[in-house]
């Protein structure tokens, strides 16, 4: 479960920016016993702002840190860089997360040359240390300072260790005792971003899902194409032969690294798999179509929501992008309902995602988003961004129109539009056709 995430001179955001979703209920490091992590923490967090004010930024800093913690060469040095002095210094990142009903909190700093710092701590009555590893510019191997509770092959693992690697995710490789199982816990999100190689990639993880176990996910597929009313009655994995021709340079491309080399069984079974959607027409004759004849629409509809229901099911963060790209208010609202139902969202489940969608802040017919879960990017006058809960501005009280006072600019994180050069170009140019 998410609680919070920190970011600090990364790209846009020069000062430290944080996206909390601990409620304010929580005083203690960790829940009472009388209450859950659940009770305590927001299923959702929606980011609103302006155009390049720094939403997407911070889900792309997320995601670096995903990626990096899992094993990938990921640069994390990406300054502000509108300020000399701010190139030159690291960038920062911190996370606070549960693990096993534990809270614990991950930082890191790094430079252009590598991991300066790194720290992972964990809570119950107060923080205690379970690594900290600092690096210096040319020293070759990590200083690891061990907490008390910090078993396993340690030694091991920093001495392969290099200056551009985290060491949490050189343990979560070598399945460090402590430490692996911790950064899966950190690795349990999803992360969706719209585009069409986007899309595509999550349809054929759809169609890996309908070919590992049909039954199961043919009812959830079926249920997820029904429920957004796109006069679809039923979606099925079919499979074909790839056409010779095709085969054939497949097989020319792979020789041409290797004279041996075979197509991968898993390219050919991912070439022989179609999605096929079964309508009901005018006459009552039912009618299958291929995956690129649907709308684009129902297409990220499918590619969204499957990955949600995994979320869901498995207790999981799900990260989006533009959540309301190419979808229509009513299904965007419909996902976000999703994760705030605690009948069906029983394991924690939470989707943090950006938006321009300003019909959720809508309280009419009813309320759908609190103050608590509706974040605002705004860049300031020195180009750099920054972010604030709605719930800071005391006026915000249940039963509140939000959407009007936000298009109105009352909490800022608004485009401040001016047309006057465009209008002046275009009646210029017109004026000397």
């Amino acid at each position: 479960m998410l609680l919070d995430f920190t970011v600090e001179n990364y790209r846009c955001y020069a000062e430290e920016a944080t996206l909390d979703l601990t409620r304010t209920s929580l005083k203690t490091l960790t829940p009472r016993p009388s209450s859950s992590w659940q009770e305590q923490t927001w299923r959702v967090a929606a980011l609103f702002g302006a155009n390049a004010s720094g939403k997407s930024t911070l889900m792309g800093a997320l995601n670096r840190l995903h990626h990096a913690v899992g094993g990938r060469r990921t640069l994390l040095h990406r300054p502000f860089v509108l300020d000399h002095e701010r190139a030159t210094q690291p960038s920062r990142y911190a996370i606070t997360f549960t693990h096993e009903g534990e809270r614990y909190r991950y930082s890191v700093e790094a430079h252009a040359w590598g991991i300066s710092r790194e720290e992972l701590w964990a809570a119950s009555q107060r923080w205690r240390k379970i690594f900290i590893r600092t690096q210096a510019e040319g020293d070759n191997s990590p200083t690891i300072e061990a907490g008390a509770s910090l078993t396993g092959a340690t030694h091991e693992v920093s001495r392969i260790t290099t200056i551009k690697d985290l060491f949490l995710a050189m343990a979560l490789r070598y399945r460090h005792a402590t430490l692996a199982p911790v950064a899966r816990s950190l690795r349990a999100m999803r992360f969706i971003h719209h585009s069409d190689m986007e899309r595509s990639a999550r349809l054929e993880w759809v169609m890996g899902r309908l070919a590992e176990d049909p039954e199961q996910w043919a009812a959830i597929v079926d249920a997820i194409a029904q429920a957004a009313d796109l006069g679809i009655v039923g979606v099925e994995l079919e499979e074909r032969e790839v056409p010779p021709e095709v085969l054939e340079r497949l097989r020319r491309v792979f020789r041409n690294e290797d004279e041996d080399a075979e197509i991968p069984d898993e390219l050919l079974r991912r070439l022989q798999r179609h999605l096929v959607f079964r309508h009901t027409g005018a006459d009552g004759e039912e009618y299958r179509l291929p995956v690129r004849r649907e709308s684009q629409g129902t297409q990220t509809w499918l590619a969204t929501v499957g990955p949600a229901v995994d979320a869901l099911r498995l207790g999981q963060v799900l990260v989006v992008d533009e959540l309301d790209a190419s979808l229509h208010p009513t299904l965007t609202a419909t996902l976000v309902e999703l994760f705030k139902d605690p009948d069906l969202n029983t394991r924690g489940a939470q989707i943090v995602f950006t938006t321009h969608d300003t019909s959720l802040l809508d309280n009419s017919p009813t309320q759908l988003l609190d103050s608590g879960e509706v974040w605002l990017c705004e860049k300031n006058a020195d180009g750099a961004s920054e972010m604030l809960s709605l719930a800071d501005f005391t006026s915000t009280r249940k039963g509140t129109n939000k959407q009007r006072r936000y298009l109105a600019g009352a909490f800022g994180a608004i485009p401040r539009v001016d047309t006057s050069s465009i209008r002046h170009f275009v009646m210029s140019m017109t004026d000397g056709r």
